[in-house]
């Protein structure tokens, strides 16, 4: 078994060296030359001053020179740092504070956000200074241990948390995925989320591992769910793996139909709950693909549990379980919140020693566990089904609500498109008030469709006001925004 993830790609290329490793518009190219324009990378990073344990940023969009640019940064025995090159340039700023980085790479389209800032390595400008590089195999200095990559994600305080995963951790997660999952050199996987976002690091290692052929998907696709669909068509992908919110839009436009995507086998969902409305429409219309819910934060590396869903759900009002542990992993429950321990769970966050010390705690008989604040109950087959988030939990004149409970009803009705539910201060009370936002498929008041919530819920849970919405905000990760849809009643 390898002790390093870079080493998962380097024997693919071994294997498969002429095979076609990522594709990236009319672009591609094959498991050999990415293995030699990444080993060349890292001999120039190593140039630059970087070392073991030094932590590289990148600021490049999605492209088959990032993916050249993780395995670099990993070859040089460092730790990669991505950074969202749609970010606002103070933000950018607060990331690379944080991280510290010996080198921040970027190109031609990302050099203005990275102006100013220091240590920088242009990737076009070295261009000459990387093919001067040997290509050879590297001897590394890395460890297991070690930390492969910090990604960082939103703080309560506004302040960006860097989660630090380790190569022992991305292992684990991927040995299980690769056998347990199916996924082999044959197939064609997506590559949908930004490299920012956890879940992307599920397609990247199960692809170097497998030698599967990786096709990236561009960022602008995910808002014409037609073009999403024919991208599937078109490069006759095996396996899709995406939040939930991007396949709902598919459904919401009326383009699934039987007779589609034929070459998909595969339907992975993670990163959020998927109304279950969209997911009978989905299962009914494509009742021979497998469809596998994954749930992890991306404090224990990417996927925790799944469930592999064994028939059409009945009720659409009710979420479909998160499933079992995954290998190496193991969950339970404390007051309600679910809590995991085992060698997913990563080093905690980048220089926050209190955050860590709150968020990953010793445990009698478990070691180290992380604390998610999630929600969730043991259901009588050992599945876990997932309830909501500990902070989505609230009080109603001494009513405790779960908005995810909100919002799966408001899923149910059929002119519900997309839907989020959240608590605001009341000031006459000094408690809290509900709020909803949807998008419709078609016209109705907010009257009507408090009307049909009451059919659903009782009147303590029915929202006092119902924005609507063309579309709902997303995060950059494709996730309903709730924090802009807070404001936008402010």
């Amino acid at each position: 078994m390898v002790k390093l993830v870079q080493q998962y790609f380097s024997q693919s290329a071994k294997k498969f060296p002429e095979k076609v490793a990522v594709n990236f518009g009319n672009q591609n190219i094959t498991f050999s030359k990415l293995e030699k324009i990444s080993n060349r990378l890292a001999r120039a990073l190593k140039k630059s001053g970087v070392k073991r344990g030094d932590r590289v940023c990148f600021c490049l969009g999605k492209s088959i020179n990032s993916i050249a640019a993780v395995l670099g940064i990993l070859k040089a025995d460092a730790v990669y740092v991505p950074l969202n090159p749609s970010f606002p340039k103070s933000r950018l700023k607060d990331v690379v504070k944080d991280a510290e980085p010996r080198l921040i790479i970027y190109d031609k389209e990302t050099a203005g956000l990275v102006k100013g800032l220091k240590g920088v390595f242009n990737l076009d400008k070295e261009e000459k200074s990387i093919l001067g590089q040997e290509d050879g195999a590297i001897k590394y200095k890395n460890k297991g241990s070690d930390l492969a990559y910090i990604l960082y994600t939103s703080g309560s305080t506004g302040k960006p948390k860097g989660v630090m995963i380790t190569h022992d951790n991305i292992i684990n997660a991927t040995e299980w995925a690769v056998q347990k999952l199916g996924i082999t050199a044959r197939d064609r996987m997506s590559q949908h989320p930004p490299l920012y976002f956890d879940l992307s690091t599920f397609d990247l290692y199960c692809a170097f591992k497998s030698g599967a052929e990786l096709f990236l998907v561009k960022k602008e696709l995910s808002l014409f769910p037609g073009q999403l669909m024919k991208f599937i068509e078109q490069k006759k992908l095996t396996v899709w793996n995406s939040v939930p919110s991007v396949i709902v839009l598919m459904a919401a436009a009326g383009l699934v139909k039987p007779g589609r995507l034929k070459s998909l086998k595969k339907i992975f969902f993670n990163g959020e709950a998927f109304p279950t409305k969209y997911l009978i429409e989905w299962m009914k219309c494509y009742p021979q693909k497998t469809f596998i819910n994954m749930y992890g934060p991306t404090e224990a590396t990417v996927q925790s549990t799944y469930y592999v869903i064994p028939k059409v759900p009945k009720d659409p009002t009710r979420l479909v379980p998160i499933g079992k542990a995954c290998r190496n992993v193991e969950v339970f429950l404390v007051d309600g919140e679910l809590y995991i321990a085992g060698r997913g769970v990563g080093k905690g966050y980048w220089g926050d020693k209190k955050k860590t010390k709150a968020a990953f705690v010793s445990w009698p008989g478990k070691g180290r566990v992380y604390k998610t604040g999630d929600l969730a109950r043991r259901l009588a087959d050992g599945n876990y089904e997932f309830i909501g988030r500990k902070d989505f939990q609230v009080k109603v004149m001494g009513n405790r609500i779960e908005l995810g409970d909100i919002e799966s009803a408001l899923y149910s009705l059929s002119y519900i498109k997309e839907a989020g539910a959240v608590a605001l201060g009341d000031e006459k009370t000094g408690g809290a008030k509900l709020a909803a936002f949807v998008a419709l498929k078609k016209k109705k008041s907010s009257a009507q469709i408090k009307d049909d919530l009451a059919k659903l819920l009782p009147g303590y849970m029915i929202p006092q006001s119902i924005e609507v919405f063309k579309s709902l905000p997303k995060t950059g990760t494709g996730k309903i925004d709730r924090t802009k849809l807070k404001t936008s009643l402010e």
